[in-house]
């Protein structure tokens, strides 16, 4: 008796367990209602592209000096200040040249000093034949005076044919001598030019020798390679023992002795693609655009546009993924260049990085560019996923107590909006229409609730 009531309540125990399973609908996991929740917030939509972390100019340093390299003091990757010396060269060659030249100075200084000298000699000869032709004249004057006496003797019988021929030879040999003089002074005024042509002539000698000495004094400076900017060492093409031609001299232009990058700023050259190329000019400032004819000024008309050309930009590098960095549109170019292997146009923008912690890029590094052509701030928005079609009509479905006496577990009503932006995430919402209502902390259904029926 005692095993039979044992039995009956174990039995009794099945049934009872078995009526509330029957009033419980088990759910899968797969086959539950999701749910989100209308908030309130930022939405972004971001266009992205990659491109180098670059320095803002590199330097290709050559040596204007030739000669053998004895010094490299620098390494790649030390930063160097503007006239920090970087390479050293024997200083020999340079030096002897220089002293060429200063012998060749010093010989044109005195050749031109002689010249001026026989300037003075020939301004001398001039005065001198200038005061012998006025002693002729004096002396022709008083033979004159003295013919004309005679002649007046003559004709009244008082002097001989002989002192009448003897004054006229006197005034005859005058005018040959003034004329003598005449010559004299000639002569002299015409060697004074030739001597200060010659002085000329010399003084452009001294001063080709000048130019020749002062150019090998800066040669031998320039043995000591000095850092024309402030910039990284990125390359260092030299040891000591290589021979360096100099740049200036050279048909090849010169041996490279390393290169510099000035990183005073850092940039981003950005491939995008055709496809965003609009998108993106439309949020770049007035001064990135391509300067082409009536596109700024037309830019710059559109008040509402011209409030979103911040320029600004998101960069994220891989070496440091747990930290973003800002930049700035600078010049996006309006030439598209097609991508190598492929049949796809891409445009160049220039960015520049312009986030404190920049120091930190790498050069070299691959960055990732993340443009936001569309944002929203503060506004009303449900998760992506919750944007429904009912009817033809957009909307989101909220959750509602279930209707009285029903065996479901979730009740919704339809809500139709007018949507948005979306970044995939979040859809932003412009508008409730008709008699919805559309609170932040509503919950909406992402996955909705299967209908009866629709599960065994």
């Amino acid at each position: 008796m005692k095993k039979w009531l044992i039995l009956l309540g174990a039995v009794a125990v099945v049934a009872g367990i078995y009526y509330v399973a029957r009033q419980q609908r088990y759910e899968p996991p797969w086959a539950q209602p999701k749910l989100g929740k209308v908030t309130r917030g930022d939405i972004r939509v971001p266009i992205t592209a990659s491109g180098l972390i670059r320095a803002n100019q590199e330097v290709e340093l050559k040596s204007k000096a030739s000669g053998r390299i004895i010094d490299v003091p620098v390494v790649e990757g030390m930063y160097v200040r503007v006239g920090q010396p970087v390479a050293r060269l024997d200083p020999d060659d340079e030096q002897r040249r220089l002293d060429r030249a200063q012998a060749d100075f010093d010989r044109a200084e005195a050749l031109l000093t002689q010249a001026k000298v026989a300037v003075e000699r020939a301004a001398v000869s001039i005065e001198s034949a200038k005061a012998r032709a006025e002693e002729i004249s004096a002396q022709g004057e008083i033979a004159k005076f003295e013919l004309q006496k005679v002649e007046e003797l003559a004709a009244r019988g008082q002097a001989s044919a002989q002192q009448l021929n003897d004054a006229r030879a006197q005034y005859r040999m005058s005018l040959a001598q003034q004329e003598s003089a005449r010559i004299a002074i000639t002569s002299a005024e015409l060697a004074k030019q030739d001597a200060e042509t010659a002085v000329a002539s010399q003084q452009a000698l001294v001063n080709s020798a000048r130019k020749t000495l002062e150019d090998s004094v800066q040669r031998v400076k320039e043995t000591t390679v000095l850092a024309p900017v402030d910039a990284i060492v990125t390359e260092v093409f030299v040891k000591p023992g290589v021979l360096v031609q100099s740049a200036t001299e050279g048909f090849t232009g010169g041996t490279p002795v390393m290169r510099l990058a000035d990183v005073s700023k850092k940039m981003v050259i950005a491939r995008l693609d055709e496809a965003d190329y609009g998108r993106v000019l439309n949020i770049s400032p007035l001064d990135a655009l391509p300067d082409m004819p009536q596109l700024r000024e037309t830019a710059a008309q559109d008040a509402e546009q011209l409030a979103q050309r911040s320029g600004t930009v998101t960069l994220m590098v891989d070496a440091f993924k747990d930290d973003t960095f800002t930049g700035r549109i600078v010049r996006v170019e309006p030439q598209g260049k097609l991508n190598a292997g492929s049949s796809i146009i891409q445009f160049d923008v220039h960015v520049e990085v312009t986030d404190e912690k920049r120091h930190k890029l790498p050069l070299g590094a691959q960055a990732q560019v993340e443009f936001t052509v569309e944002s929203a701030i503060g506004t009303l928005r449900v998760p992506a996923e919750a944007v429904k079609t009912f009817e033809g009509q957009k909307g989101v479905y909220v959750k509602t107590p279930p209707p009285p006496g029903s065996s479901e577990r979730y009740g919704k009503k339809f809500v139709p909006c007018r949507f948005g932006i979306s970044d995939g995430e979040y859809t932003q919402v412009i508008s409730v229409l008709a008699d919805g209502r559309l609170n932040e902390g509503d919950e909406v259904f992402t996955k909705l609730p299967e209908e009866p029926g629709e599960r065994r």
